[in-house]
């Protein structure tokens, strides 16, 4: 029998690329993978529709959304942190 992953090892982590595909995204979030996005060095216009989208994606699923670093966002679903793995992973890779 497989054990069952903590959330904070389900993360999926994204680069921000010219031929990022937003809507394949949103589907690993509505099926409850935790999603890290680096925005560094994408055009700042296109990462806020991209982050509006998200957040639209984020809230149906009742979401929060984490910026972890600068250009850096979390986003993943309340249940995600409820065994407490994501939230410490948040706070020790948060730029204060």
């Amino acid at each position: 029998m497989e054990k069952t992953k903590k959330a904070s090892e389900r993360i999926e982590f994204v680069l921000m690329a010219e031929e990022l595909d937003v809507l394949k995204i949103s589907d690993k979030l509505l099926l409850g993978t935790p999603i890290m996005i680096n925005f560094d060095g994408y055009d700042e216009i296109e990462a806020n529709k991209v982050i509006t989208f998200l957040s639209g994606v984020t809230y149906a699923i009742d979401g929060e959304i984490e910026v972890v670093q600068r250009k850096v966002f979390l986003f993943a679903s309340k249940q995600d942190y409820k065994d407490g793995s994501l939230r410490k992973f948040v706070n020790q890779h948060k730029e204060l």
